[in-house]
Parts: C-alpha cells; structure tokens; sequence
C-alpha cells in the first residue's frame, strides 16, 4: 500500500510513523501520557494513515478522502481536547456532542470496511440496530434501547466503546511490539530463525518440514499474524519441502499449521496475551508463563505429525553447509532482543518498557554487519537510561541516598535524551562517513517505523467496530444473557459449551481478524465457562486458542490459503491438511476446561504429573492423527495375505 502513495504522500506517512514510534516511546519509559492523548493519539494516526493508504480509486471520491480525514482528526480531536468536560456530562449531552459522537462513530465503520472487509462491518451495523430498536426484539434479548445519536454517544464517550479496552490494548503494547517486530526484522535476524533450524533439523527425517514448524514458531510470535508468518517463512520453507519431496499440498499445510503457534508462543504471542492481560488483571508475565507450555505442546504436536509423514514416504532434507554450532556461534546476538524482552518483563518491567528495549537491542544487533545498520541515538538514549537506573538502585543499596538522588537527576528523562543527542551528533562528526553512513542508517530507522506502523493498521482499523460492538453489548446487558444462553444449550456440559464457543469463534473469525474475534468472544464466552467452573485464566486461554482456528479451519481458512497459494498447490486439499496437523488447536481447550494443571492451576506435584501425562497423551495423540499406523496395518495384513 505505501508503495502506491505519492512521494508528498509517503513524506507524511513517514512522518506520521516517526512521530507515533517516539511518542509511545516517550510514554512507555519517561512519562505516561494522559489517557485522551495515549488512546486518542494512536487513532488519529491509524485513522489518516488507513483514509491515506486504502484510498478511493477515483479522483472525485479521493477527495472525500481528505475530508473524511479531516472528520477523523475534527471527531477524535474533540474527544481529546473536551475528555474532562464530556466525562463530566456523562448522560446530559449537547446536542453538538452528540453529533460529533455520531461522525467518529460512522468513520469508524468506514475506516473498518477500507481494512478489514464488509462481514465485520455488517456486524457492527447490526449491532448498532439492535442497540437503537433493542425495545423491539425478543424478549429473551430486548432492553430499553435508544436514539440512533444516543447509541452513537454512548459507543464514543464511554470507558468500553471506541475508546475502550481495544484501544487501550493497541496504543499500550501492540502498536510497540509491532514496531518491534519490524525493528528485529529489519536488523537481520529473520534469517538466523531460519538459518539455525535448518542446520539442527534440515537433515533429518522430514527435515525441512520441521525447519517450518520450529521458524515459524521462533518468528511467528513476533509477527503477530499466522497470516504474515505463513507468507514470509512460507516464501522459504514451502519450496524447500517440496523439492526434498514432500506433496505440495502438504508442503503448503505444514507452514500454515505451523504458523498458528506463534500466537501462543511468549515473549509476545501476538496482541492476544495483551488482551488477556488487560480483561483479567492478570500481570503480562503470568499470562506469559501460563502460555509457555501449552504453546511447546503445540508445537510438539505438529512436529510429530510432520515426523511421522515424512516417515511414511521417506523423505529427509539436505545437510546444511555450516553446522547448527557454527550459525549459533556467529548469529546468536540476534536472540538477545527476545532475551532482554523476556527477561525485563519476567523480572516485573512493563510489556511497554520491555518492547522499548527491545527495539534498542534490535538497532545495536543491526550494526553487526553493514547492510542491516540503524541510526543508534534511539538506542544509547535507551543504554544511558539503563545505566542511570543501575547506579541509583546501587546507591540506594550501598546507603547514599544523596548520592542516588543526585544521579538520579542527572540521568533525569529529558536529560538523558539531550546527552543522548549530543553523544551522537559528535560521533557522526568524528566519522569518515558522517553524511553518507548517517544518513543511510538516519533511513533504516524511519523505515523500520514505517513497516511497524504499516504492519499495526490493520489491527488498528478494528478499534471504531470492536468499539460498537463491545460498547452495545455491555450496553444492553446481552453478555450476560449471552452467557446463560450458552450454559443452557450445554445443558451445563463444560464440553458442549466448548465445543459451542469452538463455533461461535470459527463463524467470528469468518469475517473478523482472529484478534478482534478473540476479544468479542471473551466477552461473551468466558463468563459462562467460569460458571461452569473454569479458572478465568484457562476460559481465556480456551477462547484465545479457538478465535485462531479460522486460520486452518475450512471453509474460509485463509493462512493455508495462503500456505496453497505459495506451494501452487489444490486450495482445499492444503485446507484440510492443514486442519489436520493442527489439530492440537482442538485438544488443548478441553485441556485447559478440564485439568487444571495445564493452566498452572493447582500444587507442584499436581502441575508436574499433568505436564508428564499431557506429553505423553500428546505424542500417543500426534502419532494416531498422523496415520503411519494404517500403513503399517495394511503393510501387516499385506505379507498375511501373500503368505
């Protein structure tokens, strides 16, 4: 899409990215910003950059562009600069109020219809008629209802409309470790999740399979996207699984199915685990240690049945030219930007503080070879933050509070980015290449902000829709009626109520991106697997793991799609292959409902024993699903029949 802008164009598209990476920057590790500007800022942004990006095709309508731009900065700009004020007035609304309520609202479902398609936008539509004529339904659903402006009031100014938890989500983590994932993308180190696997396992027994399912893993989580990943590793994993011999069409399975685990995979399991965190108060670190060993099960389980295929007919890869030792030795700084993530948020640092660093670590591993070099300033700004930390919390252990607090205000927030500045304004001066080399690198960075704010739109154009949605469900109590109606289909069966959520999530993820689709089911969903007695974590956990299953799930399934896209291969022979070594994405719900352990709920003792027999069943279950035991049957019956 940014390709096809003009240079004027793409001059404030880069703008745009840069001013959105620092000043979530700035929020995340100096001064948090006032909730108006923290959400509001991040859709203004979205918002121009979608009208800019998905743009009409023709002059006439490209000008109503520009004026939907403007209403997008006029609407959501009210909201910002009238927060304290409209707060308020909660529930006496002038009529001007209402009216502005009534543009950011319908903007929003345009902005959503550019992106994401018209299926979610006929849900939000038909969510905000059921909010206006809620007095008109049946009585199992009915409320009060409203005036379409007073529906639209409510959606826009309330804590869990436009402006609610999705956007609090997207402005608080995703938008950074988006930018992240664009950051270690652009440093180079795609090429070690790729490189690395395919020594270790691109020999063996259905090596460049198992090269996809552990790259895809390794990247996939920092993707955010089964979709993106499929496309990216696919591009070379697929074609290297056909050409050691495997069906295209499992050739394009494989990478898809694969692809689904990085949405479980910690640091960053896509912007799920940060959804989850902010619907449960749960810490980031705990979802994250929650998520660990479920997400290896995953990955275990593909695995096996990757093993076991390739058994069946054969096929090993080539060995690769350098040893798993020897790229590990000579690649391994491209692991620490997951490693300082993991480790800051492990050790009670905020998700935003974490991705910060770890965007900093990104640009210092990218100067390790020529092509890959980022300007630094974000980075030693980032290092003498570090430091200053380091020497006050020394100080105040060693006992010299006033020392502490002097180093303190020399390493003070804007302080450190005006040496920071200053360090690296000299040092381009001191280089041979001071013009050329700086500006190179001065366009790496802008560029790496460009593809994280371009990679973060899509998500971002859900916020105006997830916002109807979410706001006119609470709005007229049919969560919890929702809720009911579940547990009395089930008959009060946990497993039926699973396997309805399982359906509910496919539909949703029909038309919806698995995130959205997520949170719209947690909402309803997640109250009626409590009631049955679930732990709020694994109800979470079980809809989190089901909103994914539209990716591989036909009739739509549009990451094996993709997967058949790249291997040319049959669409729904991929789709239903794909469907097949995913199948754990089925088995790990019921897991979560019914042994607690796999949540991390319950004793040592009693986590311990359910981890054994979870790997165990899952390898018994891989090696059933994979279907080598009929070969060997018929294989049996075969020498019978000769004897």
């Amino acid at each position: 899409m940014y390709e096809k802008l003009n240079k004027y164009e793409k001059v404030i598209f880069n703008i745009l990215s840069l001013a959105l990476v620092l000043f979530y920057s700035y929020s995340a590790v100096l001064k948090p910003a006032a909730t108006q500007y923290h959400r509001g800022i991040y859709v203004i942004i979205t918002y121009v950059l979608i009208f800019m990006t998905y743009k009409s095709k023709h002059m006439i309508t490209r000008a109503l562009d520009f004026v939907l731009i403007a209403a997008s900065i006029f609407s959501v700009g009210y909201w910002i600069v009238y927060f304290e004020a409209i707060n308020y007035r909660t529930g006496a609304e002038t009529p001007f109020d209402m009216a502005v309520a009534v543009i950011g609202v319908l903007i929003g479902i345009e902005v959503a219809r550019r992106v994401v398609g018209t299926v979610f936008v006929i849900m939000g539509v038909l969510l905000l008629l059921f909010g206006v004529y809620g007095a008109y339904m049946p009585d199992l659903i009915a409320h009060a209802g409203d005036t379409f402006p007073g529906v639209c009031t409510s959606i826009f100014y309330k804590s869990d409309g436009v402006f609610g938890i999705m956007a609090n989500v997207l402005a608080t983590y995703v938008i950074l470790f988006v930018i992240f994932g664009a950051f270690l993308e652009e440093s180079g180190a795609q090429r070690f999740f790729i490189d690395f696997p395919l020594a270790a396992v691109g020999h063996r027994i259905g090596g460049p399979a198992k090269v996809a399912v552990i790259a895809s893993g390794l990247f996939g989580s920092i993707s955010g996207s089964a979709i993106a990943n499929t496309v990216s590793t696919g591009a070379f994993t697929i074609p290297m699984m056909k050409k050691a011999g495997f069906r295209p069409h499992i050739a394009g399975a494989v990478e898809p199915a694969a692809s689904i685990s990085g949405m479980f995979m910690p640091p960053i399991m896509g912007a799920g685990g940060f959804i989850m965190a902010e619907l449960t108060g749960m810490p980031y670190s705990w979802i994250m240690l929650v998520a660990i060993f479920p997400a290896f099960m995953y990955v275990f389980s593909v695995f096996t049945m990757v093993h076991y295929e390739a058994k069946m007919y054969n096929i090993r890869g080539e060995r690769s030219e350098h040893s798993a030792k020897e790229i590990f030795k000579a690649q391994w700084p491209y692991i620490l930007p997951l490693v300082v993530i993991t480790i800051f948020m492990l050790t009670g640092f905020s998700p935003a503080y974490s991705a910060i660093l770890g965007v900093a670590t990104c640009i210092v591993v990218g100067w390790k070879t020529k092509d890959t070099r980022m300007d630094f300033t974000f980075s030693v700004i980032m290092g003498l933050m570090v430091l200053g930390s380091i020497l006050v919390a020394m100080l105040k252990k060693a006992g010299g509070m006033d020392a502490a607090a002097m180093v303190g205000k020399v390493f003070s927030g804007n302080l450190v980015i005006l040496y920071g500045i200053v360090i690296c304004v000299v040092i381009a001066f001191l280089r041979k290449d001071r013009f050329q080399g700086t500006i190179t690198e001065l366009k790496r960075f802008v560029e790496a902000c460009r593809k994280g704010t371009e990679s973060s739109l899509k998500i971002g154009a859900t916020v105006g829709v997830i916002g109807i949605i979410i706001g006119v469900l609470t709005y007229s109590g049919l969560v919890l009626t929702f809720a009911d109606i579940v547990i009395e289909l089930a008959a009060g069966k946990l497993w039926l109520t699973i396997l309805l959520v399982a359906l509910a999530s496919l539909v949703l993820g029909m038309g919806v991106p698995v995130t959205a689709a997520y949170l719209i089911t947690a909402v309803v969903a997640v109250p009626a697997l409590t009631h049955l007695g679930v732990n709020e974590i694994a109800a979470h956990m079980i809809v989190y793991w089901l909103s994914q299953d539209s990716n591989i799930t036909p009739p739509v399934c549009i990451a094996a799609f993709a997967g058949a896209t790249i291997a040319k291969a049959n669409m729904w022979r991929t789709a239903f292959s794909a469907f097949k070594f995913a199948k754990f994405l089925y088995l790990g719900p019921f897991l979560f409902g019914y042994v607690p352990g796999f949540s991390l709920d319950g004793s040592a003792t009693d986590i311990i024993i359910s981890f054994v027999l979870i790997i165990i069943g899952t390898y018994a279950y891989s090696w059933f699903l994979s279907g080598i035991w009929i070969k060997s049957l018929k294989n049996l019956f075969g020498k019978k029949a000769t004897a």
